[in-house]
């Protein structure tokens, strides 16, 4: 791996690793969906620091350069971060619709009986 991109990769992973707990900190995100990308920021620090281990796992995978194996697993780290959004976001619509039942319901029975005042 090139110097100037392993240079990228620690800044990247660094400046994601501040941001993510800056996020924590003062913005309230939470800790279960930072826990990824710290992660992900850790493991492309250990990448940048150690490049004999990406270089190998790239050839070992068939992949052409070491730099194309590390933004397909980025990418593949986006994908899994993307269904599992996806997967909750399905889980709040299904409350939500839970909850404007329940609300629809007690304004009908609160309208019944006002109605039969």
């Amino acid at each position: 791996m090139d110097f100037k991109l392993q240079l990228v990769f620690i800044c990247a992973s660094i400046f994601t690793f501040g941001f993510v707990i800056y996020q924590i900190r003062k913005q309230g995100l939470n800790i279960e969906d930072s826990i990824s990308w710290i992660l992900w920021s850790v493991l492309l620090l250990v990448f940048s620091f150690f490049p004999q281990i990406s270089t190998w796992l790239s050839r070992m995978l068939g992949f052409m350069s070491t730099s194309n194996f590390i933004l397909c697993l980025f990418i593949f780290f986006l994908y899994i971060m993307v269904y599992s959004q996806m997967i909750k976001i399905s889980k709040l619509k299904a409350k939500q619709i839970e909850l404007i039942q329940k609300i629809s319901l007690m304004n009908c029975e609160k309208n019944q009986k006002e109605d039969s005042e």
